[in-house]
């Protein structure tokens, strides 16, 4: 298995009103971490697309460990863990870089449809990039 990683900064608009991260975001760092290792990787979400083939989050287990706040900078991790014919399971965590401490972790079920919304195989390319 490989493990990427990504990093960013929590900006302001991602705040609840107690001053932390709002829990949803959660979701969209770990959907900003899988994208943008897609493009690192030369698979670009965009290029399924184009070919009418469609990653979808069928699934995901969540847990909210530690509180991020403003310009707290992350660290997201993805890994593929489990393939299917049709689904890769990932593990995705983020980790506070200051001082190194898991705030999050998840399983996120990701299924290959096609325009019909049903299930095709794994693109040999996309598996290959996790579990190579």
């Amino acid at each position: 298995m490989k493990r990427y990683a990504q990093t960013l900064q929590v900006r302001s608009y991602e705040l609840d009103a107690q001053g932390h991260v709002n829990y949803a975001v959660y979701l969209n760092y770990c959907e900003y971490s899988r994208v943008t290792t897609m493009d690192q990787l030369g698979i670009p979400f965009q290029q399924f697309f184009n070919r009418g083939v469609y990653i979808v989050i069928a699934e995901a287990r969540i847990k909210y460990i530690l509180p991020a706040f403003l310009g707290d900078e992350l660290e997201i991790t993805l890994e593929g863990i489990k393939e299917g014919r049709t689904s890769i399971v990932f593990r995705q965590e983020i980790y506070n870089k200051k001082n190194g401490r898991k705030i999050f972790e998840a399983e996120m079920v990701a299924v290959f449809i096609n325009e019909k919304g049903r299930p095709i195989p794994l693109d040999p390319k996309f598996r290959d990039a996790f579990f190579e």
